[in-house]
């Protein structure tokens, strides 16, 4: 047993690459992708670093890479006075402002010896990189491509293998479709080809500017200025490589954008072939940390596949830092994109982010509360305005920096207080009090909101004229409101007290969720099941899974819930059946997880949707806007593997006894690193690392035994009943097994 201890405590944590798991996890394209360009998701392989999103469309012989940029925003209130923008905003009953996030433009590849040529992609996410082998009866090509972690680079190595190719690349800024592009300019010289473009017109203050330089090292090049575009030449033998180096700053970058972009290309193009090796093993290595960040095994290569190319989806997308990704992530296409690309705030901005807390990499969702606290001063006006009231008001469409896409509200109350839900996932699971504190004004406006707008009568908080669907017209209680009235008052009670503020505001709150109305209840299938809302909408036959969303992602019924209520909402997930839905993947199935639903139908109908609803980019689409779903595989794996939201840490609480699985470093509410086995029915160990020296709850994982806590050296303690309490340390390891 002391063999055993000691190698759990050296190694039970530890996540290995192992290169020989990560070939299956490969996007495999054997023909052109027909979703490029477009206004919604594409099926193109798809590159990014958080910021520059790349997606590769076009046959061999022409292949485009379509540039994106997250910050890169027409903003339509550039110009105005805020009281002019203010006046607007307030008259508009429901048209789009005109923000939306556009295309930056495209690098095209042309190579006439590859006309006809056999096709062939790899999206390796290990790596991040994109491989093409492209054979034909002149000539065989083989390129790779990557957008560097580190900076804003596109690289694409390019060989000749066989005969001789003709090299031409053309720099395009906007829509591929048009030569019609406003507020550009673009040139050559000796050494490169470039286009500035501006998203509004050039000369207003503020407007959101990006510079695109293209370079290319390892062969004879002549740049050329064709007026609407500019284009660079080279020949590339058999046997020679040619690398083509595309920077992209914009002026939220640097304030010298075209000259940080002229440098950044220069450095990547005359880093030779040792430097551009080294610059590309750096890249390599920040997505192995990224993905030694956490790590499940679970026996099923399909599931296992599309867990990590969730991660690979979001990962590319979003960094602290930098502008958050809308619905269709940094992959924008066109200058119109499906609802104006736009934070769709009633679920799918929030969605991608779900599986980066549990999975163990809330860094990368630091800059997810920004627009929200952007917004906060529109918000305390629009809810003044409209509703009379204190606190926030948020339409269904926002973007970066305060803008506003559309001021419909679809009738829902609820949008602020969605968004709440990350804030709260990103404090408890990193009890990071800095990030708690910067944003509590948020969070203590929601609080106001709702303080002002329930209505109390009767001895019960009531919840009026709050739309739970699109326009349903709803009179009364909708459930999902009531999960968010419960959520946020709990998590404020909770934060004044750890922040220290505001304790004269707690019997408010406590008064509220001791009297708040209960969720309403109705009959099907000869089963008790939630209703949708008190008086209005009963139930929802078309798609969604508003019905419980109360219980994910709000997290206000979990399996420590009173036995009455799991019943009700187990009951309610199989009356939905929302397993295959336009909206319903990133939290029914999260749901169907916390509340034990039959394990064996969730992972089934999981492996059935990964398997019917993919892309040849890995990337899971069931048509309710884009990257949302990137969360949905993740975040019920880890509900089934460990849960955590009710400050009790659960092992392997929803798993079938017959399956074996392990997971390392899962992080759990509380601030604590987790990692276990299951083999044969039983958990073989809890190794738990305490971030943060909070207090540690779990629920007993060898039900009528003792458990042995290891501290490190010495003799072990010994931990008796249903639920196991500790203290730790910060920074401790304690591990726990079972008394033999």
């Amino acid at each position: 047993m002391e063999e055993l201890v000691e190698r759990w405590f050296s190694e039970g944590d530890d996540v290995r690459i192992r290169e020989q798991d990560w070939e299956g996890r490969v996007g495999v394209f054997r023909q052109p992708p027909s979703r490029i360009p477009t206004d919604k998701w594409t099926d193109a392989p798809l590159l990014g670093n958080g910021d520059v999103g790349v997606a590769i469309g076009g046959e061999a012989h022409e292949q485009t890479f379509y540039i994106g940029k997250n910050d890169f925003w027409v903003q339509p209130h550039l110009g105005e006075t805020d009281e002019q923008r203010m006046e607007r905003l307030l008259q508009d009953k429901g048209r789009r402002t005109g923000a939306r996030i556009i295309t930056v433009g495209q690098a095209t590849l042309t190579i006439p010896e590859l006309a006809g040529a056999k096709y062939r992609q790899e999206q390796h996410i290990l790596n991040a990189e994109v491989r093409g082998s492209f054979r034909s009866g002149q000539a065989e090509a083989r390129l790779c491509s990557w957008v560097s972690a580190e900076a804003n680079a596109l690289v694409t190595e390019l060989a000749c293998v066989r005969g001789r190719l003709n090299v031409r690349i053309r720099l395009h800024a906007g829509e591929k479709s048009t030569d019609e592009v406003f507020n550009y300019d673009n040139g050559a010289d000796d050494e490169r080809i470039w286009f500035r473009y501006a998203a509004n017109s050039a000369n207003v203050p503020g407007t959101r500017r990006v510079a695109v330089v293209t370079r290319v090292a390892g062969a004879n090049v002549r740049y050329i200025w064709r007026f609407q575009n500019v284009e660079a030449e080279l020949v590339v033998e058999e046997g020679q490589r040619a690398v083509i180096v595309t920077a992209v700053v914009s002026n939220r970058d640097a304030a010298d954008y075209f000259a940080e972009a002229i440098k950044l290309s220069d450095a990547y193009a005359a880093a030779g072939a040792e430097g551009l090796a080294r610059l590309k093993q750096a890249h390599r290595q920040w997505w192995r940390s990224f993905w030694e960040a956490s790590q499940i095994e679970i026996g099923d290569p399909v599931l296992e596949k599309f867990y990590y190319a969730s991660y690979y989806i979001i990962g590319c997308c979003t960094r602290a830092g930098k502008v958050p990704p809308g619905l269709f992530g940094s992959w924008i296409t066109t200058d119109r994109p499906a609802w104006t690309g736009s934070y769709t705030m009633n679920y799918n901005y929030e969605a991608p982010f779900w599986g980066l807390y549990s999975g163990n990499r809330a860094e990368l969702a630091a800059s997810y509360c920004e627009p929200l606290l952007d917004f906060l001063p529109l918000g305390r006006r629009f809810a003044r305005e409209k509703l009379n009231c204190r606190g926030v008001y948020m339409p269904v469409e926002l973007g970066p920096d305060g803008m506003i896409c559309s001021m419909f509200y679809h009738g829902q109350k609820s949008n602020a207080s969605f968004a709440a839900v990350n804030l709260l996932m990103h404090i408890y699971h990193t009890y990071d009090m800095d990030y708690a504190r910067k944003v509590y004004p948020y969070l203590i406006e929601v609080a106001n909101f709702w303080e002002d707008y329930l209505v109390f009568e009767d001895g019960r908080y009531v919840i009026y004229d709050d739309d739970i669907h699109e326009r349903s017209n709803d009179r009364k209680n909708p459930i999902l409101s009531l999960g968010f009235v419960r959520m946020i008052m709990t998590a404020l009670l909770d934060l004044s007290e750890e922040l220290g503020v505001d304790d004269e505001r707690r019997p408010k709150w406590r008064h509220i969720l001791d009297h708040l109305s209960e969720y309403p209840l109705m009959e099907r299938g000869g089963k008790t099941v939630f209703r949708l809302t008190e008086e209005g909408m009963a139930w929802n036959e078309r798609s969604n899974s508003l019905a419980v969303q109360h219980v994910f992602p709000a997290g206000m019924i979990g399996l420590g819930s009173c036995p009455e209520l799991l019943a009700i909402a187990r009951n309610t997930v199989h009356e939905m059946q929302r397993w295959s839905d336009f909206n319903a993947f990133p939290t029914y199935y999260a749901a169907a997880a916390r509340v034990g639903y039959d394990p064996n139908v969730i992972l089934e109908r999981l492996r059935s949707e990964c398997e019917r609803k993919s892309l040849p980019n890995l990337s899971i689409h069931h048509g309710g806007g884009g990257i949302e779903d990137a969360s949905a595989v993740p975040v019920c794996l880890h509900e089934m593997l460990l849960q955590s939201h009710e400050h009790t840490l659960r092992l392997f609480p929803v798993w079938p006894a017959n399956r074996p699985a392990r997971f390392r470093k899962l992080r759990a509410v509380g601030a604590f690193h987790v990692s276990s086995e299951w083999e044969e029915g039983r958990v073989r160990f809890v190794l738990v690392v305490s971030e943060k020296g909070r207090p540690l709850r779990m629920e007993n994982p060898w039900p009528g035994r003792n458990a042995l806590l290891y501290r490190g050296g010495g003799k072990p303690e010994r931990l008796a009943g249903e639920r196991l309490e500790t203290a730790t340390g910060i920074g401790e390891r304690l591990l726990f097994v079972p008394e033999e």
